[in-house]
């Protein structure tokens, strides 16, 4: 996982159906500043990811210089 400067960060999250057999649904989350993408075969697999991207803590912040 990549490296997260800011306590707010934007993922662009992508769903469809797959028509195997059965029907699957996946997922793809894409960072939009480094288009970087994460793949997920599951719901499960998405809110895993989700769970340790949320676990790390977001760096201390700096104060603002002026």
């Amino acid at each position: 996982m990549g490296k997260r400067p800011y306590r707010h960060h934007s993922f662009i999250l992508s769903l469809w159906l797959e028509t195997d057999n059965p029907p699957a649904w996946r997922y793809s989350l894409e960072e939009p500043y480094t288009a970087e993408r994460h793949g997920f075969k599951d719901l499960l697999e998405l809110v895993r990811f989700l769970e340790v991207w949320t676990a790390v803590p977001p760096p201390e912040e700096s104060p603002i210089e002026k």
